[in-house]
């Protein structure tokens, strides 16, 4: 957030309300500010929650009011008293804690990148890089989340008004939000005014932040784990249990056929925003792929299609050949040659749905799932190339033995880069291009991190060993993550297939039953079973077990691997099943 006009004439408006605080408190308060990245000072962010305060009540005001008269005084006069000043407290409450939610998620931000940028700094370190350029360059890097700002702050320190290399390093130890981050600063100050070896201490705290940052991942699988329980059992099971009581109690008692319509609401209201809440909580935990830029290709429409060309294509092909079908309907429907009843849209409406993810989804899937395995056999690669530099051989002869190896996936792109050596590209470019290709944050990241190494004259055979490490470590907890979700996955699909032969055993039984007691109930015993619509209760199952298909598909594959596309296919069969089920066993 950064100060502008409106923030200006709020501090105009309230410069005399806002200045009252005293010397150590508006200190207090800058640096909260300056640590959540605000660019106000505290008066001006005072008066700007101040006047944003005024407006909301004023407009709560308004609106109660308005309300309260044309409502014709029908709604409370409580009403009009308590709703403003909920607003009101809410707006106020929102603007003081907003720095410190700020601050607190700038400091994970750094806390997830900075093992990652420790070791880039421990590798340009070891060329005899004074600390200076080591943060100049960081500060150009835009894969390292939030330490990029801290880094062009230092830098600016440095270059713009001078100040020394230490007395930098302290400014940004004060104004630094995370504890570990700042823990790091101290440790480098307290390295440099000792005299002692960098590299020691910088080789010492990578290890100790790989250990770390591993032991967090491995947490977070802990937490993701216990979300996957929570999901079974709150959107999996209880409302298969819910639906069949439903259905159950619906025909017998004092219920009125409308009760089926619970069904509905639950398979089109309450299904998708419990997932949609899932979706939210379980993406909070999964591991952020490092290295992805604040400027990542895509951000704009062309080059989000040039990026995408294939996937799109696809679902566009999807989309035409739906609307032609649509159309042939409508034409037919139009000159009587064809009648859709108002049940049969809904068979429409659900074979549109897998004709959109289905193609769609399993080229993704494909092609994620390539994407996987260079990543996977991507370090050793780089090992390899580091091994043979450390025997002297040029960068050039490394990738050219190093190419003759077996790597999956990932052999035609290092034939690619040995072929575009021989043509006398240079390295860097020849890296550049790999990273572009792949279209990989991870990758990218490792690549921007060997590019600048290699240009500053880092120790080529670390530097590749390095980033080597850091990719196995990134693919060894996604592997953990895929074996220890897979059995929440496994679960899922295994209730979706117990809800559907329970179902059919109801259909095929009681359901069977009260229909035929329907049919037969005369005037004495009229009333002991409801007049229940066969068909309707029929799509109202069918509703629910679709969309509990599509959904607990998708969230099921996203929790096993973090990729949509893997739950898109499972939402595809789910829901091929779920047809074939409905409309040739009921």
């Amino acid at each position: 957030m950064k100060s502008t006009s409106y923030s200006q004439f709020c501090m105009r408006v309230f410069k005399n309300v806002c200045s009252r605080c005293g010397k150590a408190k508006r200190a207090e308060k800058d640096l909260l500010l300056d640590k959540a990245n605000i660019a106000m000072t505290c008066e001006e962010y005072c008066a700007f929650s101040l006047m944003n305060t005024l407006l909301a009540t004023l407009i709560s005001v308004s609106i109660t009011t308005v309300f309260y008269f044309f409502s014709i005084h029908t709604l409370p006069l409580f009403f009009l008293l308590v709703f403003p000043l909920c607003v009101t407290l809410s707006i106020w409450a929102l603007h003081r804690y907003f720095p410190t939610y700020c601050m607190n998620k700038r400091s994970a931000n750094i806390e997830r990148f900075l093992p990652y940028s420790v070791n880039f700094i421990s590798t340009m370190s070891e060329t005899g890089v004074s600390p200076a350029e080591i943060f100049r360059t960081l500060s150009a890097l835009d894969i390292y989340g939030e330490i990029q700002n801290e880094s062009k702050k230092i830098a600016k320190e440095i270059d713009v008004m001078g100040v020394d290399n230490i007395t930098a390093l302290q400014h940004g130890i004060e104004r630094a939000p995370s504890k570990k981050f700042k823990s790091f600063l101290q440790g480098l100050v307290g390295t440099l005014q000792s005299g002692s070896s960098l590299d020691a201490y910088l080789s010492t705290i990578v290890q100790q932040y790989m250990d770390d940052d591993l032991l967090t991942r491995e947490k977070n699988l802990d937490f993701l784990a216990l979300i996957a329980e929570l999901f079974v059992m709150a959107v999996i099971a209880f409302p298969l249990f819910l639906v069949i009581i439903v259905s159950t109690m619906g025909f017998i008692g004092d219920v009125s056929a409308s009760t089926f319509d619970i069904l509905f609401i639950l398979a089109y209201v309450v299904l998708p925003v419990s997932y949609a809440m899932f979706y939210v909580l379980i993406k909070s935990t999964c591991i952020e792929e490092i290295g992805k830029s604040k400027d990542e290709p895509g951000r704009n429409i062309k080059e989000h299609y040039e990026n995408n060309k294939s996937s799109i294509s696809i679902l566009l092909t999807s989309a035409v050949i739906l609307a032609i079908f649509y159309a042939a309907i409508f034409l037919l429907g139009t000159y009587g040659y064809l009648s859709i009843t108002f049940y049969q849209y809904f068979d429409l409406a659900f074979l549109s749905i897998l004709l959109l993810i289905g193609p769609f989804g399993f080229y993704n899937h494909t092609k994620a799932k390539k994407k996987e395995e260079i990543q996977k056999r991507l370090p050793d690669f780089l090992n390899s190339v580091g091994n043979s530099l450390s025997s002297g051989m040029t960068v050039f002869d490394a990738i050219k033995v190093s190419s003759k190896g077996n790597y999956g996936s990932l052999t035609p792109e290092i034939k690619k880069m040995n072929a575009e050596l021989s043509w006398h590209i240079q390295i860097k470019k020849v890296f550049t291009n790999f990273a572009t290709r792949m279209k990989n944050p991870l990758i990218k990241r490792a690549i921007i991190t060997i590019n600048k190494g290699v240009a500053m004259g880092g120790n080529a055979p670390k530097i590749f060993k390095a980033v080597s490490k850091e990719l196995n470590q990134v693919n060894d907890v996604r592997e953990q993550r895929n074996a220890n979700m897979s059995m929440y996955t496994v679960v899922i699909i295994m209730c979706f297939f117990v809800f559907l032969f329970i179902m059919f055993i109801l259909n095929t039984t009681l359901f069977a039953y009260f229909f035929d007691i329907q049919q037969q109930q005369t005037g004495s015993i009229k009333g002991f079973v409801n007049v229940v619509d066969p068909q309707h209760l029929a799509y109202a199952l069918y509703s629910f077990v679709f969309v509990q298909g599509i959904g607990s598909g998708i969230l099921g594959g996203y929790m096993m691997d973090g990729n949509l596309s893997s739950g898109v296919r499972y939402s595809f069969l789910l829901g091929v099943v779920s047809i074939f089920v409905f409309k040739f066993l009921f």
